[in-house]
């Protein structure tokens, strides 16, 4: 009987132990707009050869046309731009044939407005709202364009353990990807299957931890996963590989 107690006693003292092990960023956290910095990026749009015109932002370039045909972007993913009249485009971009978000932009002199749909996995959509500023260049949508207020969709962020020395990130728009921390490039999964984003993972320690993500093996960005002393809160540090002064910073509430 002792001897049964016992055990039993250190099975449920190994199962705590289990369970206390957990890393602290692991949970359920709901964005905190408020507490976020979500402006300050650029995005230039230009000319090019051939009737083309070129978009760029932190590095992510691409060229296409205002005829509402289908143009590569750099992910694997296509888009397409209609020019509705000489201050009004719709933008939808896709990755294996499927709509991941849509743009619908306004330009009134030098403000650019946006608002658009972020499509989920269940068919649902999430919308967003944001508004640049021209830093220069003109007229039209030519130009250099800065985000000056943001209105992301408030979204959940599930993290996991992907293992005892892995994580796996997963949110509301079927964005998931997980790995071992090991420095190694993880393609993306969920609605990021098939693209050519992928993501490396390193431990920074028990509350911390990094991301870097690449697009076709060219680092992009990498953003710092920590969480606050008391456990309730975790912030989001990304810099842009290519344009680290336009760093952001999004702030989780645990749920």
């Amino acid at each position: 009987m002792k001897k049964t107690m016992k055990r039993g006693v250190l099975v449920l003292a190994a199962g705590v132990t289990l369970l206390a092990a957990d890393p602290a960023y692991v949970g359920t956290w709901k964005l905190n707009p408020g507490k976020s910095k979500m402006t300050g990026d650029t995005v230039t749009i230009g000319s090019a050869p051939g009737g083309m015109t070129t978009f760029s932002s932190q590095g992510f370039s691409y060229q296409f046309k205002l005829d509402g045909k289908e143009y590569p972007m750099p992910d694997g993913g296509t888009t397409s731009w209609t020019a509705t009249s000489a201050t009004v485009w719709d933008v939808t971009n896709r990755l294996n044939g499927k709509v991941t978000n849509t743009y619908h932009l306004v330009q009134n002199g030098d403000v650019l407005q946006a608002s658009g749909k972020m499509m989920k996995p269940d068919g649902g959509s999430m919308d967003f709202t944001s508004s640049y500023k021209r830093v220069s260049g003109g007229p039209g949508l030519a130009g250099t364009w800065m985000s000056t207020e943001a209105k992301p969709p408030v979204t959940t962020l599930q993290i996991t353990s992907n293992g005892a020395n892995g994580v796996m990130l997963k949110d509301d728009t079927g964005a998931i990807g997980g790995g071992q921390f090991d420095g190694k490039d993880n393609a993306a999964l969920g609605m990021g299957a098939g693209s050519k984003v992928t993501f490396a993972y390193r431990k920074i320690d028990a509350s911390s931890f990094e991301v870097t993500t690449k697009i076709d093996g060219k680092p992009m960005y990498v953003d710092v996963y920590s969480v606050s002393a008391d456990g309730k809160t975790l912030t989001d540090t990304g810099t842009p590989t290519n344009a680290k002064q336009e760093g952001f910073k999004l702030v989780f509430d645990r749920q």
